[in-house]
Formats: C-alpha cells, structure tokens, sequence
C-alpha cells in the first residue's frame, strides 16, 4: 500500500506541474482561437506560438489545428516528462527496497513497461516516416506529420483561376504583390533602425510577411487558404490597400536586451525612424509604416 502512494504521489506532482512547464511551447493554449484575449503566464508575458491570434474568430481549419496542438501535446509535453518520472519512479523503488523483493520486482516492471511504451510509440513513427520518406511523393515528404488546411479553389468576382496552389492569380485578386516582398518604404524603415539600433535587435527574427501560412500574403490575411496568423488587412500583408508588400515589421530583442528595453529604444525612434504606428506585444515590438497605419494601428 505504501509503495502505491508512492508511486501516485509522484504521478500526482507531475500532471500538477505539466500546464506549467508546456507555457514555453507553441502548442498551448490547445485552442487556436476565439479567446478574449492573448493567452499570457503569471507575469504577464504572452505564450502560445507568437505568429498566431488567438483572439480571431473560428474557421474550420483551425478544427486541423486543435487536432494538431492535441497530438503535439501527447507526443511532446505528456509522453517525456512522463517517461522520465516513471523511470526515476521504478529507480527510487528499487532503491528503498530493502529487504522486500516485491518491491524489486514492482519497480522492474515500472522500467520495462515504460521502456515498452515508449518503444511502442517511437518505433512507429519511425516506420511511418521512413515509409513516407521512401515511397510517398515529394510534396508530403518532411511534412507528412503537419496538419494543413487550404481550400482548393477561390470564389467571388474575379476568383477564376485563383486558387491556394496558384497563389499569382489570388494576389492579383486580391491587388497585392507576388511573390510576397516588403515595400520599398518598409525596407527604408527597417535600414533605419538597425542603423541605430541593430546590436539590440536579433537579425535572424526581423519578420515582415507572414511566413507560417505564405498564401495569407495574398489575401489579405482572409482565411480562405488556411488560419492566418494576423487579422484581415493587417499592415503585414499591406493594410487594406497597399499593394507594394508588407507594410510593417516585428522586431525581437538581441540575447542580453529585455524585449521591454528593446521597444524603450524603439518608440525614442518613432520619429526619426518615420514610425506610423508601434505597439508593444510582450515577446516582440510590432511597427507599422505612416503610409499603412498612421498613429492607429494595423498590427
């Protein structure tokens, strides 16, 4: 009985802390959209996948993305830390043993059974992936394992021939650029701002478009190919209007800078950077251009 108390105390810690440790990841909250407002932690400090919005309403792919972020949270914030604490479950009882064999016994059986499971689970996925990787088509190989959603075929006045696998005729639908760019005046910005501010800003996590669901550059972030990580005519895919590219930027702060110092720095800019809007969003500062948004938003 006591080595059954144990064992249930432990499990007991872990799914206790499991909602705390899986905050880091991009599959939690396991709700793609329709909250309140941006899921954030304790201190305040937003969490989920930074190219997503939370706030925007429901379509029916992102029912492809719940079944996502549910099959990444077994897979990955339940299954390890699990398997860890049932490994060091089955050592501690063999260790407090003494002279009592049946517990020897019980915490074998903990390692094997754990070790089975998860064998189970690896294996296949290594012999799906391999099958796929081999035999299936190019288009799906590296990819198989990502959920997507893209409707075939667009609708509406001049909708003929734009489709979510022809994205030129869809841009010009909907009078944006393709291939997807940054506008001239854009670019102009962001040359600014790494002139004064470059060794704060992390280069490698300057983004403009939209790089998780590309076809939303197209549409103006309308949903009709997918989930888009901003709302509809955000200055990222060129406001409602500009069809010269994307017409704001997120900046991340360099390793060793604060985001909170980085966006100090940044809105002291406003001005000589020729900043039409600039907000703070907790793990990056957003900016959009004057000719986009002017002092009132846009993100």
């Amino acid at each position: 009985m006591k080595l059954k108390i144990l064992v249930f105390l432990i499990l007991l810690t872990t799914f206790y802390l499991l909602p705390t440790i899986s905050l880091a990841v991009d599959y939690i909250p396991l709700v793609p959209c329709g909250l309140k407002a941006q899921p954030v932690d304790s201190s305040g400090n937003r969490i989920g996948d930074p190219g997503i919005d939370y706030t925007r309403s429901c379509t029916r792919c992102d029912a492809f993305k719940l079944a996502e972020n549910v099959i990444d949270f077994g897979l990955k914030g339940i299954v390890p830390p699990v398997a860890a604490v049932l490994f060091v479950t089955g050592g501690l009882v063999i260790l407090l043993s003494g002279a009592k064999p049946e517990w020897i016994t019980f915490g074998k059986k903990i390692f094997w059974n754990t070790f089975i499971g998860l064998l189970i689970i690896l294996a296949s996925w290594l012999i799906v992936n391999t099958f796929i990787q081999s035999f299936g088509p190019d288009q799906v190989k590296g990819s198989w394992f990502k959920l997507t959603c893209r409707d075939s075929v667009i609708t509406g006045p001049g909708g003929i021939g734009a489709s979510c696998s022809n994205p030129g005729p869809l841009a010009e639908q909907n009078n944006t650029v393709f291939p997807k760019k940054n506008a001239p005046e854009l670019d102009e910005l962001i040359r600014c701002v790494n002139s004064k501010l470059g060794s704060f800003i992390d280069q490698d996590k300057i983004y403009t478009y939209e790089k998780r669901n590309e076809l939303c550059n197209y549409t103006r972030g309308q949903t009709v190919c997918g989930a888009c990580a901003h709302r509809i005519n955000s200055c990222h895919y060129g406001g409602p209007n500009g069809s010269n590219g994307s017409l704001a930027v997120d900046f991340n702060a360099q390793e060793g800078t604060s985001e909170q110092d980085l966006f100090n720095r940044l809105s002291a800019l406003r001005n000589v950077c020729n900043f039409g809007f600039i907000l703070f969003e907790n793990n990056h500062t957003h900016i959009s251009t004057k000719t986009c948004a002017g002092d009132t938003g846009g993100d």
